[in-house]
């Protein structure tokens, strides 16, 4: 039987090393199969930094060029082959649903146990320092320091991962006013933010060429009347808005000291918080023991859930996997993560604190991005 060397080709593109198969290279198709996964991982394992991933790619794209090249050549043109028993269209394509699940059902579920993860950014929470459709590559560990950007399970949603910038570590006390974080009594310096502004124009639309100047898009503006707006600009963009001829008032939109937001964490009324007034809150380290009060439950109880297999609240206090309880100490450690778009970002202050075993990570570098002169970039 004659075979066809492009369609060596494309077999090698569909599973590496079975064009080779195909062209009766049965060990070297084996041997270039096992290489390929080996190529394909490299870059999780060694890339911590922009260099190295850069590296990883050219040898991933190479050994791709060489696997179709190869699929290509080692049909022999005008060759009679014997007619083997694996020479029937249905095992081949077998093998082509067989490598796909092996991909989908097992190598990919065992991905994030790798020391290297990448992560498409998918919401504004993080900007001004990643963008939406920023892609980042993240190192798989839970050693996570003050101002790490931290990739996370959502606890509301395990399935869901969150990207946030830890603010507060175990054993801390934390407060927020006025917008500005305080850390056991000091404030924190923070990194570049954007917060919430209103800006009412002079009587004409929005003007196309201040939003240019800003880096906003029309979309990302929110129309309150017919004069006035709503933006998140960080603080070189409310410069631009201020010093604006079309612009007649400008100003935060900062919540009211006292003024408590249902949605707020603990959500419940005895405290009395907000997205910039918030706190004082002790973040939990593992060991530490509390005493069960009617406030202190409000606080940490969906701690004490995340941690146990049965919580119950009566009218007494708590019942924990069945039992009583007056005190309680915490198993875990405890983090407070914020996003840096400080007023549109769904963080701790809204679903509370993050136990140490939902951390996947944290970001390292932009591998890619919209910007082109962000690639590469670390994230700070």
């Amino acid at each position: 039987m004659m075979k066809k060397k492009w369609l060596g080709l494309v077999l090698n593109i569909l599973v590496p090393g079975l064009g080779n198969f195909y062209s009766r290279k049965v060990s070297k198709g084996a041997l270039l199969y096992v290489l390929a996964l080996l190529v394909s991982f490299t870059g999780r394992n060694i890339a911590y930094n922009f260099f190295l991933f850069l590296f990883s790619l050219t040898l991933v794209v190479s050994y791709y060029l060489y696997l179709i090249v190869s699929g290509y050549t080692d049909v022999q043109r005008d060759k009679v082959y014997e007619k083997m028993n694996y020479d029937k269209w249905y095992i081949y394509v077998f093998i082509v649903i067989l490598h796909g699940t092996l991909i989908n059902s097992f190598i990919l579920e065992k991905l994030d146990r790798l020391p290297i993860n990448l992560m498409v950014i998918p919401t504004p929470q993080m900007e001004p320092a990643l963008m939406v459709g920023d892609k980042v590559a993240v190192s798989n560990t839970k050693l996570i320091e003050r101002k790490d950007v931290t990739v996370f399970l959502y606890p509301e949603d395990l399935k869901t991962y969150y990207i946030q910038r830890c603010i507060g570590l175990p054993g801390d006390s934390l407060e927020i006013k006025n917008s500005n974080v305080f850390i056991n009594g000091e404030k924190l310096e923070d990194v570049p933010i954007k917060l919430r502004y209103y800006a009412t124009m002079d009587g004409s639309e929005i003007n196309s060429e201040l939003l240019k100047k800003c880096g906003i898009g029309m979309s990302e503006n929110y129309r309150l009347s017919s004069d006035t707006y709503i933006f998140f600009l960080d603080e070189m963009q409310a410069e631009v808005f201020r010093d604006s001829e079309f612009i007649k008032k400008f100003h935060p939109a900062f919540s009211v000291e006292g003024e408590a937001e249902k949605r707020i964490y603990p959500k419940s009324e005895k405290y009395k918080w907000n997205v910039d007034f918030y706190g004082p809150i002790y973040i939990p380290k593992k060991g530490d023991k509390i005493s069960l009060t009617d406030k202190t439950i409000d606080l940490y109880l969906r701690c004490i859930e995340l941690e146990n297999d049965s919580v119950k609240r009566t009218g007494s206090g708590l019942l924990v996997n069945g039992g009583p309880i007056v005190s309680y100490e915490f198993k875990e450690n405890y983090f407070f993560m914020m996003g840096d778009n400080r007023h549109n970002s769904l963080d701790s202050r809204y679903w509370g604190l993050l136990p140490e075993k939902l951390v996947k990570g944290k970001a390292m570098y932009l591998y890619w991005s919209k910007a082109l002169d962000r690639i590469g970039q670390r994230v700070n």
